[in-house]
């Protein structure tokens, strides 16, 4: 939902985006549901004067941090330390906690975008929000910031038939925010362990995956790490490897060279039988079903 200098609900003026020397705190969030649900969307652009703004802090909903100009840092639930300039974002996740900071005097601007749990919990289950990377950079933000900002008048002034329209576009800017992006590693170029649990949990499927062995190599204890996986990833290790295990699956099943046998030797299934019977778990369908549908 493309949006530009308009009127919007109760005919009110959203006037263009004033520039980043211009523009003052501005924020509003929306509940949906009932009255007391954390449910909703949000959004806002602020500029700040810089220090220490959160420590130790577990933020009640999902929030995407955008940094428009300026520097900071922000620290993970682990320790570790990422360096935020322009372009850079930051995800406050529900029930991780983190710190951040704005270095004074840098003409600090952000803009954020906020939803409410259950609404996050259905896009990081479709990985349309990743939060294996905390940090990252954006290729682009000119664009996103008169976006953000026309979606915070939206919302200020609509009724409330129309809210679910604007959670079409926020929908919208959190995907975007997500592709096209560049890594940001934490200071002293430490690697993130979920992120490099990840990537071991969805590669090589024929081969087994010791977690526990995993965890104490990397100097983890198995019961911590797994808590934090599935509070960033939404799910066990376990089912993030089923998950990706089937999403190899189904790329797989297009090639109609490949007999379900030979795929699930592949995918280091002890026979057909387990293959097919785990993809129909997953998916409601067989893998010869899946692969005729997709044909057809």
């Amino acid at each position: 939902m493309a949006v530009s200098n308009m009127q919007i609900g109760n005919n009110a003026f959203c006037p263009p985006f004033p520039g980043l020397d211009a523009v003052e705190w501005t924020k509003v969030f929306r509940s949906m549901g009932t009255a007391s649900s954390r449910e909703g969307i949000g959004a806002g652009i602020l500029p700040k004067a810089g220090g220490i703004e959160f420590q130790n802090y577990t933020a009640p909903r999902y929030v995407m941090v955008i940094i428009l100009r300026g520097r900071g840092s922000f620290t993970d639930d682990r320790g570790r330390k990422y360096p935020l300039t322009s372009g850079s974002y930051f995800q406050r996740q529900p029930g991780i906690p983190h710190a951040n900071v704005v270095e004074p005097d840098s003409g600090y601007v952000e803009a954020y975008l906020e939803i409410g749990p259950l609404f996050y919990q259905s896009l990081r289950a479709m990985r349309i929000i990743r939060t294996e990377r905390p940090v990252g950079k954006l290729a682009h933000t000119a664009s996103l910031q008169t976006r953000i900002w026309h979606l915070i008048h939206l919302l200020r002034n609509a009724p409330e038939e129309q809210l679910p329209e604007f959670a079409a576009e926020m929908l919208e800017l959190l995907r975007e925010c997500q592709t096209d992006i560049h890594p940001v590693t934490p200071d002293g170029n430490r690697e993130d362990i979920i992120e490099l649990a990840c990537s071991t949990l969805g590669n090589n499927f024929n081969r087994p995956v010791d977690m526990h062995e995993f965890c104490a190599r990397n100097g983890w204890g198995y019961e911590h790490f797994r808590k934090i996986f599935r509070a960033r990833i939404g799910v066990s290790p376990w089912q993030y490897r089923v998950r990706r295990r089937l999403d190899a699956a189904s790329a797989l099943l297009q090639d109609k060279q490949r007999t379900i046998a030979e795929i699930a030797k592949t995918l280091g299934y002890s026979s057909a039988y387990e293959f097919s019977a785990q993809f129909k778990r997953y998916l409601g369908v067989s893998p010869l079903f899946y692969r005729e549908g997709r044909k057809n």
